[in-house]
């Protein structure tokens, strides 16, 4: 069997009641879990949330949340 690292980057929308991102991100990467299965073929060994962008609220708002 041949190991190796596999990055996947997922898309998390969430209605946090903290008001600071970093209060927001450091909860996520601390408490959150992410969980992969292993398949017939494939044993999953370990997995961690990365946290490498922030996008700006009002580019993904679709004036289906009220503005920040």
């Amino acid at each position: 069997m041949r190991y190796e690292t596999i990055f996947i980057m997922a898309r998390v929308a969430v209605h946090a009641d903290h008001t600071n991102l970093g209060d927001i991100v450091h909860e996520i990467e601390t408490q959150s879990k992410l969980t992969l299965s292993d398949t017939a073929n494939i044993n999953i060994l370990e997995t961690e949330i990365l946290v490498s962008r922030v996008r700006n609220i009002k580019n993904i708002n679709h004036g289906t949340q009220p503005e920040l």
